[in-house]
């Protein structure tokens, strides 16, 4: 029988475990705080801003949300990421992406790499000390879904499609800080040839193309975990679903993880400041 992971029961459980955290912080006189930028108005951007600030809330962080309109120079921005590198009392520092289409690749990575390596919560720097919240809610996922299924077999073939995109690069780079032993790790492109012949065998299946319905059911392994990563739609067709052991889906589940392991990454980064 096939589980349907809950991302938002797992999230929940996890913020009950942060409000532990941020209470004993308050008593110390500190409060995690993440400064979020948003540039521009995407409505998908404005929307997940707004969630992550409710999450951040309801476990007793602050959450400032700084606006640019989509025209605003580059320069203004990373001034803007300059004082709040220097201000002790914001912890977390995030860049909301995509960003406008008037802002280069270069842009983006400037913007990024302002940004202290200590309050990098979103781990988009390359040296940052934090993993990306989106890998590391895989990451989470995964060890839910191998716990409950209890997979016999390791090395255990993990395949992810759609490893050569900015979200797949991150997930890739947090996987080969596992255990080399545990897992096979296979990258392929979303147009690769044949995907059917390689997604068929493998034993977890993490997809985050963010082309809908790629991964049909006659592409998938009996028995395999799913971790379907593609927005907004969902890489992973529904029909694929009673094939599986294991499934995290989309809607509801990587996206409310992810929240909540920024909101970790968040609390690290306020446990680490030097007061403490």
């Amino acid at each position: 029988m096939t589980e349907i992971f809950s991302g938002k029961a797992f999230a929940f459980k996890k913020e009950e475990y942060l409000l532990e955290k941020v209470y004993n912080l308050r008593k110390k006189g500190i409060t995690p705080k993440l400064v979020s930028i948003i540039i521009g108005n995407d409505p998908a951007s404005v929307l997940y801003v707004n969630l992550k600030k409710k999450a951040a809330e309801r476990v007793g962080c602050g959450v400032t949300i700084k606006n640019f309109d989509a025209k605003t120079k580059k320069q203004v921005v990373l001034d803007f990421i300059t004082q709040q590198n220097t201000d002790k009392k914001v912890n977390g520092i995030m860049i909301q992406l995509p960003l406008p289409a008037n802002f280069s690749e270069k842009d983006r990575e400037d913007l990024i790499q302002t940004i202290f390596q200590d309050k990098d919560v979103d781990g988009l720097r390359s040296n940052s000390k934090f993993t990306p919240p989106t890998a590391k809610a895989v990451i989470q996922i995964m060890a839910v879904g191998e716990e409950h299924e209890h997979l016999k077999n390791y090395p255990a073939k993990v395949v992810v499609v759609g490893a050569s995109g900015f979200i797949g690069r991150q997930i890739i780079a947090a996987l080969k800080k596992l255990k080399p032993n545990k897992y096979k790790l296979v990258e392929l492109d979303s147009k690769v040839k044949n995907l059917k012949a390689k997604t068929s065998v493998t034993d977890i299946l993490i997809s985050v193309t963010g082309v809908a319905g790629l991964i049909k059911a006659g592409t998938v392994k009996a028995g395999a975990i799913l971790i379907d990563v593609g927005a907004p739609k969902g890489d992973i067709a529904k029909a694929t679903y009673g094939k599986a052991t294991f499934v995290s889906p989309v809607p509801g589940g990587v996206g409310p993880v992810t929240i909540s392991c920024l909101l970790e990454n968040l609390v690290d980064a306020a446990l680490a400041t030097p007061e403490l």
